[in-house]
């Protein structure tokens, strides 16, 4: 999923948004990682997505993701 452009990226991102609402919960967010191919557990996800989210709301919207995306390693 590297070479994939803004668009592409948008799209990814929005199938796993299962409320259409422009943001992931935890439960989007652990869908999204598991089909990126990641086996993490609960802890492990809750501890991922805690630093996605960059704001504490709770949600990931799409900068967030984008801003994880660009900086993973």
């Amino acid at each position: 999923m590297d070479d994939l452009d803004y668009d592409d990226m948008l799209a990814y991102f929005n199938n796993f948004d299962s409320r259409k609402n422009g943001v992931l919960v935890f439960s989007e967010f652990a869908e999204l990682i598991r089909s990126i191919g990641f086996n993490l557990d609960e802890a492990e996800l809750r501890k991922g997505f805690d630093k996605v989210d960059k704001d504490n709301n709770n949600e990931i919207d799409f900068e967030e993701f984008m801003a994880w995306w660009g900086n993973r390693t």
